[in-house]
């Protein structure tokens, strides 16, 4: 996945269990900080609508779920399937849809560039990426009730050669594949563990599809 930016709470409830549970996941994925990582770390505000949506004007952070403290009941009737007791893993959802989305812009422009089959399978990966994000969003409604779908806040992808691309999301795909296999074990909720393990399939599958169009070239 491309680098994607989160904004840790400053003083919401999820902030301790949220950002524990962000921090441990990408320390298996990235043990050292490194410039390719997938998710960048920010502080910022959280602002919300009057009807609890986002309301997140350009350059603003994004909330994150509010953990019930300990004794206290999760918001709403908790599942056990993407319930409330999933709330600490908001801000890695939304780092996960983020990271999605720009794959999915990074391969519409790759597909542009290239032709025939190549072209194709590149097309045919955005599609998978945009609904990986959708699986994600989807996921981050059911556990809070708030929408996140930044479509319109992806940054275009910048340009490089176009081997050189690919060479760079072959290996973005397995650290994707890392981080979704991560945070499968970090949640005990059944649905989010098997969304993130079919996720972390699908990532793999990416990185091959890429090295069989490096072939063609």
């Amino acid at each position: 996945m491309e680098q994607a930016h989160f904004s840790p709470p400053s003083d919401m409830t999820a902030a301790p269990e949220g950002q524990e549970i962000f921090a441990r996941v990408w320390r298996r994925v990235m043990p050292e900080e490194r410039p390719d990582s997938p998710i960048a770390v920010d502080v910022l505000p959280q602002p919300m609508d009057s009807q609890g949506e986002l309301a997140v004007p350009q350059g603003a952070g994004l909330p994150v779920l509010p953990v019930p403290a300990a004794g206290e009941e999760a918001s709403g009737e908790d599942v056990p399937c993407l319930g409330g007791s999933c709330a600490s893993h908001g801000a890695l959802l939304q780092a996960f849809v983020d990271g999605e989305l720009a794959d999915w812009r990074a391969y519409q422009h790759l597909a542009r560039r290239a032709s025939g089959i190549p072209a194709r399978t590149l097309a045919a990966m955005a599609a998978d990426e945009r609904r990986h994000a959708k699986r994600l969003s989807t996921a981050y409604f059911l556990i809070s009730g708030i929408r996140y779908w930044p479509a319109d806040k992806v940054a275009q992808p910048a340009r490089g050669s176009l081997p050189g691309e690919l060479r760079a999301h072959f290996q973005a795909e397995q650290r994707g594949e890392s981080a979704y296999r991560a945070a499968a074990e970090d949640t005990a909720d059944p649905c989010l563990r098997q969304l993130y393990l079919e996720l972390a399939d699908e990532e793999n599958a990416h990185a091959w599809m890429i090295r069989g169009i490096l072939e063609q070239m």
